[in-house]
């Protein structure tokens, strides 16, 4: 709401204007439902203050620490890797469980037993992560040494007894009878222990203990207080290490305490430093069960740890601290506003909003010193933040945080641009001040430049647009180059056998010619934009799909679709699509409109495939933007069919209801777009693709404006749309439009719309520049031969009937096949048509090896169907999809044989013969 309204009044804008008072009236509209969905008990709290609103009731943190469906999943990626410990919106401490099945650290929740709860967690990662400074309450004596058999010590527990929510945390170890509580600040841990009555209730402090390794550790105990350091890092295998020190307080003194090393324990020790270290501490709890304790870290220096407790966690007030957290996550969760959907919607929507907020991590000190990626300590007026999964983040999380907190991302690009200055470039895949270099691309210049698209402008974007420039001439960050290929994606135009490594660099190139753009700076942004064509490189025309090629540019032959040969955690089938910056030229060059929405159709046969299956893969990065391909294809149903299906049938409110890795909150920000019913389709640039709300009203709640969206009707399928009251059929939106305020207001309904999203001026832009226009794909009009009456010569084993060739769709479940030795397959278009074209589809199209593409086939046409006369032969070809143009003639059958012995390999039998689809074209040429 604008400031200054009244508490509570929904009676009109405090500004005047017609826009302002409908995004008004909407706002109260939502807050007035969502009062009404939080109950009678809920009743005071006012919509015009969205922190007021219980949306943390709608947190499931245990979403995504299970396992989901995939068939293949990326390695470390079969669930979503979260953890349901305690954290505030980007916390710098993430106090939680760990279990010892997790995959690949953390906390699984089929797992019956807690090894420890240690203080540093990623939310989605892939590798084996953190688990600093582990601690488990245990009672009785040592009978073994934690450093040498910690896990010993492990404890089972019953679900009945676990619970989380955003900022809280709670289970009871039942080898112990403890009851264990977890709180946080940004920058500090609470825990609260209630132990049986006991005088050997224990508390394990492990300090050379992670989930990358044992490395060395130390801590001193003093009383009530104990204070060290840990040696952290090892991500994916990386060597690299930094210091966490840590200030840790308890609200009683211990009645004993001792130290371990290796496989000794020395009670009474008060001092332990080297690998396989740590500590304990003895109460005696038999006239009081309950022991608090506080935890600070920093990574700084001892000192700073002291002051981040100090400062932010200073009493003993468990609960205080606890209400502050879900304070902190109620105004974050309520910078989106929702309503009218089921609970379970409201939970998947609200769970995935909360995981997008916990990464990256405040890593400053509450004074504003940091240490910097040149291992330096130095000093900030801005939250510094750390770790950034670079590849993972860029398609849908940058551009959702910097809509959402426009502030908080001006300080994450600061963050990233300080990394930059300090360690050379900025980063990819980074761990607190270790650049990691996990994954491929340069995808630093893309956040940013995704930030800046999206609103986060105040930092120094000279600095950024330096940094940029100086990874692509060769830069190091930390002695090491991000482009460690550049020279021969210069020389080249691609990137030899890795055509996904060769689509990242050009996506980066993308971004930043974007950004030199937005700065003024043309010409590094024509000089980028060359580059960022490159991507036509590694298209194989013959194959119809992004292939690998040898530096001669050769193609990889035959192609399965399928294969990851050459692919970063996916496949052809599914690379090919990860153009979304020039899906006008890729549509073109895959034959047309007609022909990529067939691809499409197929593509989205599956919805969370893994890497060795030729479909649409949620469940990881690259394809987060697929669907709205088919708004580039004037074809906006398809966005909206595909999008609602993944939203329902692979996300979910359970373990596992994340259908991968999160990632640091990447896919569960692309669930957040889905709702919002808008997504940034076009990395590094200011474009929303549309596709309608998946709640009837949504209010995005910003310091410049609010965005209030509303649907009304029913159905999935888009029939209108107005702007600040003015009509639309765009199927796209620019940042610039939002801004300021908006008010989405969207017509609904159970078919498509015939007029929204589907002309020519409608589609989302494409940017073509640096290359000469792909040129456009001829528009033949409705094809004749589309559900004829077909047959041919006797099928393969199992289906291939002749009418699949002529059902519009690709497939295994589709197409033609015969064994026979002289196939044939034929039409009747049910009376005599006018023909000028031929389209056929072969194997490799509908996802099979192009080794079974057909290579020699001719095509006869006939009015009556015993006199034909030859319209089209072809040998030596090994094409996907061939078109076939001829003089117009008159024709009812159309018939396709094939020369099976031209498919056969060197001393093998033929292959069968494979038609994907045979189209018919004529009758005068289709609208563009």
């Amino acid at each position: 709401m604008p400031r200054g309204r009244p508490h509570g009044r929904c009676d009109g804008p405090s500004t005047p204007g017609r826009p302002t008072l409908l995004r008004s009236r909407i706002a109260c509209a939502v807050g007035a439902a969502l009062l009404a969905a939080a109950g009678p008990a809920d009743a005071v709290v006012t919509p015009a203050h969205a922190a007021a609103v219980p949306l943390t009731r709608y947190v499931d943190p245990f979403v995504g620490t299970d396992d989901s469906t995939a068939p293949d999943p990326v390695p470390g990626g079969s669930g979503g890797s979260t953890y349901p410990g305690a954290v505030v919106p980007f916390g710098g401490v993430q106090f939680s469980p760990d279990t010892p099945t997790a995959s690949p650290s953390g906390y699984r929740w089929s797992d019956t037993s807690v090894e420890s709860f240690s203080l540093t967690h990623f939310d989605g990662a892939g590798c084996p992560n953190n688990e600093d400074l582990p601690l488990l309450p245990v009672t009785g004596a040592l009978t073994t040494s934690p450093g040498s058999a910690w896990t010993d010590y492990a404890s089972g527990y019953t679900k009945a007894e676990e619970s989380a929510a955003p900022g809280r945390y709670r289970t009871r170890l039942d080898r112990y009878a403890t009851d264990v509580e977890l709180t946080a600040t940004t920058r500090t841990g609470m825990g609260r222990l209630t132990y049986p009555a006991t005088d050997t209730a224990r508390l394990l402090i492990g300090t050379g203990r992670s989930a990358t390794g044992d490395r060395p550790g130390n801590l001193r105990i003093d009383g009530p207080e104990v204070t060290g350091s840990v040696t952290a890092g090892g991500f994916c295998g990386s060597s690299k290490t930094y210091q966490i020190w840590f200030d840790l307080r308890l609200d009683r003194a211990p009645t004993g305490f001792g130290t371990w090393s290796g496989a000794t324990v020395t009670p009474g020790s008060a001092v332990a430093s080297g690998t396989g270290t740590g500590g304990y501490l003895t109460f005696d709890t038999t006239g009081g069960r309950s022991v608090r304790f506080k935890v600070g870290l920093s990574y700084v220096s001892a000192e700073g740890a002291r002051r981040n407790l100090d400062a932010e966690n200073p009493g003993w007030d468990f609960d205080a601290v606890g209400r502050a957290a879900d304070t902190a996550w109620n105004e974050v969760l309520g910078r989106v506003l929702v309503t009218g959907g089921r609970e379970s919607e409201l939970r998947k929507f609200y769970t995935a909003l909360y995981h997008v907020f916990q990464s990256p991590n405040v890593s400053s000190d509450v004074g504003g010193d940091y240490r910097g990626f040149d291992g330096a300590v130095h000093h900030a007026d801005h939250p510094v933040y750390q770790n950034y999964s670079g590849w993972d983040i860029y398609r849908s999380w940058a551009a959702l945080v910097a809509l959402l907190a426009p502030a908080e991302a001006s300080d994450i690009a600061r963050s990233m641009v300080l990394d930059g200055q300090q360690g050379g470039l900025l980063p990819k895949w980074s761990q607190q001040t270790d650049e990691e270099f996990v994954m491929t691309g340069d995808p630093g210049p893309i956040v940013i430049a995704g930030l800046y698209a999206f609103g986060a402008r105040d930092f120094d974007t000279t600095a950024a647009l330096a940094l940029m420039e100086k990874s692509s001439a060769g830069g190091t960050s930390q002695g090491r180059p991000v482009r460690g290929r550049q020279s021969a994606y210069t020389r080249l135009g691609y990137l030899a056998g890795d055509p996904s490594d060769s689509l990242e660099y050009s996506a980066s190139d993308f971004a930043v010619a974007q950004f030199a753009r937005a700065l003024g700076d043309v010409p590094a942004y024509r000089a980028h934009m060359t580059r960022a064509q490159w991507w036509r490189n590694t298209y194989g025309q013959d194959a119809g799909y992004v292939q690998p090629r040898d530096q001669a540019g050769r193609w990889a032959w035959p192609l399965d679709p399928a294969s990851g040969r050459g692919f970063t955690e996916g496949n052809a089938a599914q690379y090919t699509w990860t153009v979304p910056y020039d899906y006008a030229g890729l549509i073109e060059t895959m034959g047309g409109r007609h022909t990529a929405l067939q691809r499409l159709d197929h593509h989205f046969g599956e919805l969370n495939a893994g890497q060795s299956r030729p479909y649409y893969y949620i469940g990881n990065e690259p394809e987060h933007g697929v669907p709205w391909a088919y708004n580039f294809a004037r074809r906006p149903a398809g966005a909206a069919d595909a999008v609602r299906r993944v939203a329902a049938e692979s996300f979910g409110t359970g373990p596992g209801g994340l259908p991968g890795n999160d990632d640091l909150g990447a896919t569960s920000a692309w669930y957040v777009w889905a709702a919002l019913g808008m997504y940034p389709v076009t990395p590094g640039a200011d474009t929303l693709a549309l596709h309608g709300p998946l709640f009837p009203a949504v209010l995005v709640r910003r310091p410049g404006g609010d965005i209030a969206v509303t649907a009304t009707g029913t159905g999935r399928y888009v029939q209108g749309l107005s702007v600040d009251r003015a009509p639309t059929t765009h199927s796209y939106l620019r940042y610039p439009d939002l801004a300021g305020g908006a008010a989405l207001e969207y017509t609904m309904g159970g078919a498509p719309g015939a007029r929204w999203g589907t002309g020519a001026d409608d589609v989302p832009p494409s940017f073509p520049d640096g290359a000469p226009a792909v040129p456009a794909a001829p528009e033949r009009g409705p094809d004749l031969a589309l559900g004829a009456a077909a047959t041919g010569s006797v099928p393969c084993p199992g289906g291939g009937a002749a009418e699949r060739a002529f059902d519009g769709a690709l497939g295994s479940a589709a197409g033609w096949c015969s064994a026979e030795p002289d196939p044939w397959l034929r039409a009747d278009l049910g009376a005599v048509r006018t023909v000028s074209a031929f389209v056929v589809a072969h194997a490799g199209l509908g996802g099979e090896s192009t080794g079974r593409n057909t290579a020699a086939f001719r095509i006869d046409t006939s009015t009556d169907g015993v006199d034909w006369s030859p319209a089209v032969a072809v040998t030596g070809s090994r094409s996907s999809r061939t078109e076939h143009a001829v003089p117009p003639r008159p024709a009812r059958y159309v018939r396709l044989r094939v020369d099976v012995t031209a498919n056969a390999p060197a001393g093998g039998a033929p292959e069968p013969a494979r038609i994907q689809e045979l189209e018919v074209y004529g009758d005068g040429p289709g609208p563009r």
